[in-house]
């Protein structure tokens, strides 16, 4: 069923460079519950478009900056929200909660995005569109590959957590003073 999604292809293309790199198996089975969870994310976000256009349809010109400057809220706050979560803190252990977490701020976020540029182009000239695509495939790839990268983090806080507790104890046992700061 992948090979004919479309979107499918569209997150392997973000994703193009991290799925070429010497990856372990537990990542590469990571990347790939991540790209399924992007391909349902284009989904949604595609399907809620079509009933967005057609309701923008029935929007007025004056109105329609109304409805963009209330699609900033939600655009700037999950967005700044997701990148703010990483997965770097979340414990190995809890990978499928971080996991709906970072799908339902995503979809949100995307959702949210796609709303404002469908709104935009209402009230833009036709010229400025193709720039507006390429501003929203750019905001799109970066977000996909943030995501797959920062997830191929998850657990780190805890090793180096781990890491810095047995240092610690090792400078103890050898009778360093690990408060010293002086070189």
């Amino acid at each position: 069923m992948k090979r004919i999604d479309p979107f499918y292809w569209y997150i392997m293309c973000a994703n193009s460079r991290l799925v070429k790199a010497n990856l372990e198996e537990n990542e590469r089975l990571f990347v790939g519950a991540n790209v399924d969870k992007h391909r349902l994310v284009q989904w949604i976000n595609f399907l809620s478009s079509i009933l967005v256009f057609f309701a923008l349809q029935k929007v007025s010109q004056g109105d329609m900056g109304t409805v963009i400057s209330a699609l900033l809220a939600p655009v700037m706050v999950m967005g700044g929200a997701w990148f703010a979560v990483s997965f770097g803190a979340i414990p190995s252990k809890l990978i499928e909660c971080s996991m709906s977490v970072t799908f339902w701020m995503y979809t949100a976020f995307k959702v949210s995005l796609s709303t404002m540029l469908l709104a935009i182009s209402f009230i833009t000239p036709w010229m400025l569109w193709p720039v507006l695509g390429l501003i929203y495939v750019a905001v799109d790839f970066s977000c996909i590959q943030y995501d797959t990268a920062d997830g191929l983090k998850a657990g780190l806080d805890d090793a180096l957590l781990k890491h810095s507790r047995a240092a610690l104890l090792f400078y103890k046992r050898q009778g360093i003073d690990e408060s010293d700061t002086k070189n």
